[in-house]
C-alpha cells in the first residue's frame, strides 16, 4: 500500500530531517496546496476547475459520506434535544472537514450547523426570553438579536473549517442584521411591518459583497469566487422577492415591471458571467406571462387555462435555451461595448 503523506512526515521526523512538532502543520500546508480544500481562505487558489459553480463533489466517497451524514444528523435531531444535533455536526466536521478535507461532506456540515444553530438559538430565544412569540412579529431588535447570535455561531465555524459557504452564510447574516437594526431605526414597528423591504436591501448589499469578491478575482482562480457564488444564490431571489412583494405579477402593469427587472437581470449576469441572475427570476416571469397572454388582463387574447400553462411553459424554455445556448455570444456583444479597464475587472469570456 502507497505511504501516506502523513507517514511520510513523520518517517522525515524520525530520520532527523524535519522536528516532529513540523508534521503536522506541513502535512495539513501540503494537503491545503494539493487541491481545492472546501474549507480554504478566500485567496487560495481553484485549481480544479474553471466553472461558475463551486466544484464540491470529487467522487462516490463523497457521496457516500455526505448520505451518512444526512441519515445519522436526521435520526439525532428526531431523537434528542436540538443541541446535541449541533454538537454531532461539530465532531462530524473534525473528522471529515477538519481532517479528512472532504468536499461535499463539507458543505452539508456547514449546512446542517447553519440550520440547527439557528434552531438552537430561536429554541432558547422562545424557552427563557420571547416565550412563543413568533419571530416575524417580535420587535425588530429581537430579531436583529437572533440573527446577530447566528453570526457569531458562523464566525467561529468559519474561524474553525474555513469553509467557503460558511463565510457566505456568515456575510449574509451579518447583513440581515445590519439591516435589521438600519430600518428599525427608521421604521417602528414589528418586523414583519417592512420585511419585504429587508429582502430588498439586504439583497442588494449581498450583490454588492458578491461582485466585490468577483470583480477582484475575474478569472476565477481563487476560492473567493465560490463565496460570490453562494452570496449571488441568495441574494437575487431575495431582490427579486423585495420587488415583488408590494407588486402584483399578475396584472399587465406588474406583469411590464417583472420583464424589464428580469431583463436587466439577465444582462448582468451576462456581464458577470452569473446564471444565478438568469434563473432566479424564471418563476416571476412565468407569473408575467401569465398575465400577458391570461384571459381576464392579458393583452394578447384569451386562451383556455391549459393552453395558457403551457405557453408559459414554451416561452420560458425557449428563453433558457436561447440564452444558456447563445451565452459566449451575447457575453462578447456586451463586453465588445464596454472600455477595456472595465472588462479587465469583469470575469474572463470563457
Amino acid at each position: 500500500m502507497a505511504e501516506t503523506l502523513r507517514e511520510s512526515l513523520t518517517a522525515a521526523a524520525q530520520a532527523g530531517i524535519i522536528s516532529s512538532g513540523q508534521v503536522e502543520p506541513l502535512s495539513r500546508f501540503v494537503e491545503a496546496r494539493a487541491a481545492l480544500p472546501p474549507g480554504g481562505t478566500a485567496d487560495e487558489p481553484n485549481r480544479e476547475e474553471d466553472s461558475e459553480i463551486p466544484r464540491f463533489i470529487r467522487g462516490y466517497h463523497d457521496i457516500l459520506i455526505t448520505i451518512g451524514i444526512a441519515v445519522v444528523l436526521t435520526g439525532i435531531a428526531g431523537l434528542a434535544p436540538i443541541y446535541l444535533a449541533v454538537a454531532a455536526v461539530i465532531v462530524l466536521a473534525e473528522i471529515f472537514v477538519y481532517r479528512q478535507r472532504l468536499a461535499l461532506p463539507s458543505f452539508a456540515l456547514t449546512i446542517a450547523f447553519a440550520l440547527f444553530a439557528g434552531w438552537t438559538i430561536i429554541g432558547l430565544d422562545r424557552s427563557y426570553i420571547s416565550g412563543e412569540i413568533s419571530a416575524v412579529s417580535a420587535s425588530a431588535l429581537h430579531v436583529a438579536a437572533l440573527a446577530a447570535a447566528e453570526c457569531v455561531a458562523l464566525a467561529v465555524f468559519y474561524w474553525r473549517y474555513r469553509v467557503p459557504v460558511a463565510l457566505a452564510a456568515l456575510l449574509i447574516a451579518g447583513v440581515v442584521t445590519v439591516t435589521v437594526l438600519v430600518l428599525s431605526a427608521l421604521y417602528h414597528g414589528d418586523f414583519e411591518q417592512y420585511a419585504t423591504m429587508l429582502f430588498l436591501i439586504a439583497g442588494v448589499l449581498l450583490v454588492g459583497i458578491a461582485m466585490r469578491f468577483d470583480l477582484t478575482d475575474p478569472k476565477r482562480l481563487y476560492t473567493r469566487s465560490d463565496v460570490a457564488f453562494w452570496l449571488y444564490l441568495v441574494a437575487v431571489p431575495s431582490i427579486l422577492k423585495g420587488i415583488f412583494g408590494s407588486v402584483q405579477p399578475q396584472t399587465t402593469q406588474g406583469a411590464a415591471l417583472v420583464v424589464v427587472v428580469v431583463a436587466l437581470m439577465m444582462i448582468l449576469g451576462l456581464l458577470l458571467d452569473r446564471r444565478a441572475f438568469v434563473t432566479a427570476g424564471l418563476i416571476y416571469l412565468g407569473y408575467a406571462f401569465a398575465a400577458l397572454i391570461g384571459t381576464d388582463t392579458g393583452v394578447l387574447g384569451g386562451l383556455a387555462t391549459s393552453n395558457l400553462i403551457m405557453w408559459i411553459l414554451v416561452a420560458i424554455g425557449l428563453i433558457v435555451l436561447t440564452v444558456g445556448f447563445g451565452w459566449r455570444f451575447f457575453r462578447q456583444i456586451l463586453l465588445s461595448g464596454l472600455p477595456a479597464t472595465l472588462r479587465a475587472s469583469l470575469p474572463i469570456l470563457r
